[in-house]
């Protein structure tokens, strides 16, 4: 015998010897209760035909006490050693002991009175080595409806006497040790099984590992290099989203492009207060007309990235730009108090910026800015392409107010004058016309009162 096999019989031997150490204790707790099963339901039924006879299911009338007392009188001594009957109230109406009866009955637990449905009984030992069984019977005047009503309670003790008791134990034990000694069969008749069974598992392991070894290495050869292209992708995907997100934070606010990535739209809103500034370039079609195309792009689009500089650094939002012309807001998405002088302050300093940069440039731009303030609604409109703009009679006046200006010049209506003249020295221009909206009070900015905010 090899070492597998030892280490085998001794498996099975120690299963077989748990096996039966639980099967036995199990099996003989299960004979026992059938034992006391069948002593009860004898009891019980042997009982019920007692009562039947001397008419004890019908404990109603004058009579009842005394059918109650002649049933209970005629069941003790046989089957049972304690006998009492109630009436369907729960009241006793007799009861009777045989001399085993009266030893046991001040030793019993106590119970309210009896509203129980259906029969049962109770099993326990008392002092003295006494082993009792207890039943609780429901009467009815008709057994064969157990639906019917209850007419009274048989409640009965048993005493089991001693050769009951060794006849259940014999009976029990025999159960355990014939389960105990099929459990230690069935370990010795598997052994030989196991055994055989092991060898030729065995050798079928030795050839399927030895079969699977080389597919086990080329899967993981496999998997490295599926890991290693996943983590490639993956880097290349978050590369592509940071790339797709810093795009679409140049095309809208940083607001809206983020309610936009969530839901999939963005709910326009109406805000009450903003200022605009329109920009536009003084004699732009003379001043391109001579000038290649490439060379014009490349003037414009350094001119307005300094612009979007400017406005990032200011706190306003750049809306688009129409050909030469340059549109920001500044109170939106987010409100703020001091929009006006945000755009003002954005203003003076585009001004500054071309004035240096006129000073060495072989092109020479000048530049008209109208600032207006007021109501508009703002939004993304359309699938493709999407474009942040806002709608309104303040757009149209603060496009009015670039127009009526002058080169190099901030003009200004009076509601943001209204805003900024505690901040800024104006100029009043006087009512002037504005295409389509009349003759509206205008103001030039000349310069900021006290130090220029950073």
């Amino acid at each position: 015998m090899n070492s597998f096999e030892k280490r085998t019989a001794m498996r099975i031997a120690g299963v077989s010897i748990v096996l039966a150490s639980v099967a036995s204790p199990i099996s003989w707790f299960i004979a026992r209760e059938r034992s006391e099963d069948a002593i009860v339901a004898l009891a019980t039924e042997e009982s019920r035909h007692l009562i039947e006879h001397v008419n004890a299911t019908d404990l109603t009338g004058p009579e009842a006490a005394a059918r109650a007392n002649l049933a209970a009188r005629s069941i003790i001594g046989g089957l049972f050693d304690i006998a009492e009957i109630y009436d369907a109230r729960g009241q006793r109406l007799a009861e009777a002991m045989t001399k085993d009866g009266v030893a046991v009955e001040s030793s019993l637990p106590h119970h309210g009175k009896p509203d129980y449905t259906v029969a049962s009984y109770d099993s326990f030992g008392l002092p003295g080595q006494r082993w009792v069984m207890r039943v609780f019977v429901p009467l009815r005047k008709s057994e064969t409806d157990p639906d019917g009503p209850i007419s009274g309670y048989f409640e009965g003790v048993r005493v089991v006497p001693e050769w009951q008791k060794g006849q259940i134990f014999a009976s029990s034990l025999s159960v355990a040790l014939m389960v105990c000694l099929a459990s230690l069969l069935c370990g010795a008749a598997l052994y030989p099984v196991v055994v055989r069974l092991s060898a030729d598992n065995e050798r079928k392991t030795r050839q399927v590992l030895e079969s699977q070894s080389a597919l086990i290495d080329a899967l993981q050869r496999s998997e490295r290099e599926l890991e290693e292209k996943v983590s490639q992708r993956t880097l290349e995907l978050q590369h592509e989203q940071i790339r797709t997100k810093e795009l679409l934070h140049n095309i809208l606010p940083v607001t809206i492009a983020e309610e936009l990535s969530a839901s999939g739209s963005a709910r326009p809103a109406r805000h009450e207060s903003v200022t605009i500034l329109f920009t536009d370039f003084s004699g732009f079609t003379q001043t391109v007309s001579a000038m290649p195309a490439d060379r014009m792009v490349g003037e414009l689009n350094e001119i307005f990235a300094a612009f979007d500089d400017i406005t990032d650094e200011c706190g306003v939002e750049k809306i688009k730009t129409i050909g030469d012309a340059y549109m920001a807001v500044a109170g939106l998405p987010e409100a703020c108090s001091d929009h006006a002088q945000r755009c003002v302050r954005a203003a003076l300093r585009m001004l500054e910026y071309l004035e240096s940069r006129n000073r060495t440039s072989a092109f020479k731009w000048s530049l008209r800015l109208g600032v207006h303030s007021g109501p508009v609604v703002a939004g993304v409109v359309g699938k493709r392409k999407y474009a942040y703009d806002i709608w309104g009679d303040t757009v149209n006046i603060a496009s009015r107010m670039e127009s009526a200006g002058e080169a190099g010049k901030i003009n200004v209506s009076a509601y943001t004058y209204d805003l900024i003249r505690n901040d800024y020295e104006c100029e009043y221009r006087g009512k002037l016309d504005a295409k389509g909206k009349g003759e509206i009070d205008m103001y030039f900015i000349r310069n900021a009162k006290g130090p220029r905010p950073a």
